[in-house]
Order: C-alpha cells, then sequence, then structure tokens
C-alpha cells in the first residue's frame, strides 16, 4: 500500500488499518492479493478486527428477528435515523440463539437440524444429531438453548435443556431434564447429566449471555420465579432469584442492560418499566419508568441508555432511559417482533473447529 508520495506503508499500519473495515470489504480485498488474503485470513488478524469492533461502543446493527412469518431485518444505519432494511436469510428455518462473535446457534426442531451460522461470511455448519432420552415411555420434549464462548479452553458451546413429559403426567407432573452439550471443537454432542429437579424454562426473547455465563427465567411448575445459569467455561448450573419487584407484573423478562443480564417488568395499569441489573449476586434496580400506554414489552437494549420496546400495535418505540423520552421508529414488520438483537459482523470461521482455533486471547461476549 503506497501513500501519495510513493512511499510504502508499513505492514502494521496496513494490519492496523484493514482490522477497521467491515467484514464485506475485508472479503473483497482478499483478491488484491497474497499478501493480503494471508492477512486477513489468519488468526491474528481475526481476533484484532473482532476486538477493535466490539470494543467500539458505537458499532453494531440492529437486527429484528419477526415470526409469522420468519424474518430476519438488518438494519444498515447505527443511528437508526434512516430504517432501510435488507432481510437475512438463515440456511434453516427455526429459532436462533445468539449471536456470539458474529455467531448465530440456529435449531430447527424437525429433520433439518441445527447449526452454526456466520451471516457475513455466509458460513454454515451443521451439527451432528442430538443426543436423544433412553426411555421406552412415550415422551413430549421441550427444548431450551444457551451458546455461547467458553474464554478458559477457546471453545463455543452450545447447551440443550430438554423438559421430557410422559402422555400421562403432560399436564400434572413436573419435566425431567435432560441437559447436552456441543462443543466446536470436538464437533460432537455429549450428556451433561439431569439436573437435580425439574424445570419448566421461558424461552428468552433477547441473547442473554454475558461473560461466558447463559441465562434463563425457569421455574418449577407453571411459575416463573427464579434465574437460571448455565456457566460454560465450568459447565455448572446456578439457581439465582428473581429481584423483588413490584408485583403483580404484566410481563417479566431477561434482557441485557449496558452488557450486565437485567430483569425487566411491565405493569398492566401504569404501564411503566422497570429494570433490575445483576452486579455480583445481587440486584440492583436501575430505573422506574413514567407511564408508557403503548409499550408492551421491552426487546432490547441499544446504545447510549436506549431500550427498545414492542408497542401494542407492534410498532417498534426508541426509549431513552435517561431523558425518559419515547420516540416511533416508524417501523412496523410483516409479522409479529420476537426478539431484537444487536449485531456486530465477525471473520469468526466455524469450519471444522477454525474458530476455537482463532481465540488466543480472551474476546468479548456480546453482539
Amino acid at each position: 500500500m503506497a501513500t501519495e508520495n510513493g512511499c510504502l506503508l508499513p505492514e502494521d499500519v496496513i494490519i492496523e488499518i484493514l482490522s477497521l473495515l467491515p467484514v464485506k470489504t475485508l472479503l473483497q480485498f482478499k483478491c488484491v492479493c497474497k499478501s493480503w488474503y494471508g492477512i486477513i485470513t489468519s488468526s491474528n488478524f481475526i481476533s484484532l478486527h473482532l476486538n477493535n469492533h466490539y470494543n467500539n461502543i458505537k458499532s453494531g446493527h440492529l437486527l429484528a428477528h419477526f415470526v409469522c412469518p420468519q424474518l430476519l431485518e438488518l438494519f444498515q444505519d447505527e443511528s437508526l435515523t434512516d430504517l432501510s432494511h435488507q432481510g437475512l436469510d438463515p440456511p434453516i428455518r427455526g429459532r436462533l440463539c445468539g449471536p456470539c462473535n458474529g455467531i448465530f446457534y440456529v435449531d430447527s426442531e424437525d429433520s433439518s437440524g441445527s447449526g452454526l451460522w456466520n451471516p457475513a461470511t455466509k458460513e454454515f455448519k451443521l451439527l451432528p444429531e442430538k443426543i436423544r432420552n433412553k426411555s421406552s415411555l412415550p415422551l413430549y420434549y421441550e427444548d431450551s438453548y444457551g451458546f455461547g464462548f467458553d474464554p478458559v479452553t477457546n471453545d463455543y458451546k452450545v447447551v440443550v435443556i430438554r423438559e421430557s413429559y410422559t402422555r400421562e403426567y403432560y399436564l400434572e407432573k413436573f419435566p425431567s431434564s435432560l441437559v447436552i452439550v456441543y462443543t466446536l471443537r470436538t464437533d460432537s454432542w455429549r450428556c451433561w447429566g439431569s439436573l437435580d429437579q425439574g424445570y419448566t424454562l421461558l424461552g428468552n426473547y433477547c441473547y442473554t449471555n454475558v461473560d461466558g455465563v447463559y441465562y434463563w427465567q425457569a421455574g418449577h411448575g407453571v411459575h416463573m420465579n427464579v434465574i437460571l445459569s448455565f456457566n460454560m467455561a465450568t459447565d455448572a448450573f446456578q439457581e439465582i432469584q428473581e429481584p423483588d419487584y413490584d408485583k403483580p407484573a404484566y410481563s417479566t423478562r431477561l434482557i441485557l442492560y449496558h452488557d450486565s443480564i437485567a430483569f425487566s417488568t411491565v405493569h398492566n395499569v401504569e404501564k411503566f418499566l422497570d429494570i433490575w441489573v445483576l452486579n455480583e449476586g445481587c440486584w440492583i434496580r436501575q430505573f422506574k419508568s413514567r407511564p408508557l400506554l403503548e409499550l408492551r414489552n421491552p426487546v432490547a437494549h441499544w446504545k447510549n441508555g436506549n431500550v427498545i420496546l414492542d408497542s401494542d400495535n407492534d410498532q417498534l418505540m426508541l426509549y431513552d432511559t435517561n431523558k425518559q423520552e419515547l420516540k416511533d421508529l416508524r417501523f412496523k414488520g410483516t409479522g409479529v417482533c420476537y426478539e431484537i438483537l444487536v449485531y456486530r459482523e465477525s471473520l469468526v470461521s466455524i469450519k471444522d473447529g477454525i474458530g476455537c482455533r482463532q481465540h488466543e486471547e480472551h474476546l468479548p461476549e456480546h453482539s
């Protein structure tokens, strides 16, 4: 690379410049010359690029996940001033979990199987068939998922909690919970075992992975009254009590707030939003909003204290928690908004466990 006066730039300067560019541009630049191809495909560069983009709190795009029909809409403008968007087409239709370092876990819940998907590089890896319950009784299954990065072994993991019911006790008996774990490095599932007691898990509406720990709302029976977490590094589950919020609540959800796991409540009569953040094992109340008559549920934390809200008429709203201001994003999807994700592209490869070898340094967990 030459400057205007014809001087060549040092390689470290070239690498730093390239590491600030978007993935699409870098994929095109791989064809410029052999040296650039070597730089862009090297594990050190991929880690540098990932860290540069994830440490920039202003980077990231809004990704809306709609159901009935299932659509993924990516908003290009990070300021959300321009709401033009493009559709993303996952290789298989199903439930998404992620993104973790730009990668999604996708599960079709049918014969299509499950896999890992990097939308930026268009890589997709079909995973082996999941381990099945060993039982002679007719069972009903309900799977809950977690996906994250283990910074100790530099490995990506998928954890599946399978709630199974026999036909006779489908409505009367608590489910048994079998846990299976997939690791990218070995490209295989293993049986973790069964939880000490049966849990009913609520599907998350946003990606709830913080520092290698994944969280679910859970309960014993029909009442959701605890938080269940799984540590990707230690393979350990932990039960956490919910915060002492004002009851009753119209809805409760786990969300991310300022890169921390948070518990949100919406109250039916006054329609105000309450958010609690988990800090060193204790729930700390962050704020209580003014009455928001349009509010149905919070669906994501955006930037600078902004929260994306889903309204009663399916409109997406942006709520500034600092100024207590509500802004209509003037966007309405073709279906029900299931979740809003903050998506950052990455060059991380998922083929043949390559992604595990690209993490020689500790990498960030959030997208």
